[in-house]
């Protein structure tokens, strides 16, 4: 298999509120439009894109759906790529949970917690690395764009790079940015960019 480069682009702002949003199907605001748009033309002048992934929440899946119009792409719409499901935790404000779990981002992370209806860490982490698995048996070309979350950037950050979670979430990618790996089967991947959008 010859190399390709794989493009994990996060969805830009949405009007959350200070509220922990996982599968809540938010819309992208204006703002967020323009971060996407903004990097859909730094990625594409990186190297044309040839096929396209997303997350079925709107804020993703709005912008993927376009693009893949206009350019005459495939595109695979895959509810694997979601965000993590936070349950009976989602839409609740972060201040709150702050402190009354002060550590359940790490935990979660360590496998050690669970939301309360929600999905574990490896429950996310199964599907959306299946989810990935399954893409790239079937796109096609040298430039692969995915469009999703913080949570499924940073799962494959991690599984890619073969680092922990934990130092994986260091690099994060902001809200409308992307992340760029180079990637050969049987190899390790390697890390070619990480940009922030560059819409202030």
């Amino acid at each position: 298999m010859n190399p390709y480069t794989l493009t994990l682009l996060r969805h830009g702002e949405i009007d959350h509120d200070g509220r922990l949003i996982g599968l809540t199907d938010l819309p992208l605001t204006e703002h967020g439009q323009q971060q996407l748009a903004r990097s859909w033309q730094r990625i594409s002048s990186l190297a044309p894109v040839t096929a396209i992934a997303s997350s079925p929440l709107q804020r993703c899946r709005e912008f993927a759906v376009r693009q893949a119009l206009s350019g005459s792409l495939a595109l695979k719409v895959d509810p694997r790529f979601a965000e993590i499901d936070f349950g009976d935790w989602d839409g609740q404000p972060l201040a709150e949970l702050e402190h009354q779990h002060p550590d359940w981002r790490q935990q979660l992370a360590d496998g050690g917690f669970t939301p309360p209806g929600g999905e574990s860490y490896e429950q996310f982490r199964t599907r959306v690395l299946a989810g990935l698995s399954e893409w790239m048996t079937t796109a096609r070309g040298s430039h692969r764009l995915l469009v999703t979350h913080g949570g499924v950037i940073t799962v494959l950050m991690a599984e890619l790079l073969g680092t922990d979670f934990s130092v994986a979430k260091l690099m994060t990618v902001q809200r409308g940015g992307f992340v760029q790996l180079s990637m050969l089967e049987d190899h390790p991947a390697y890390l070619l960019r990480l940009e922030s959008s560059c819409v202030d």
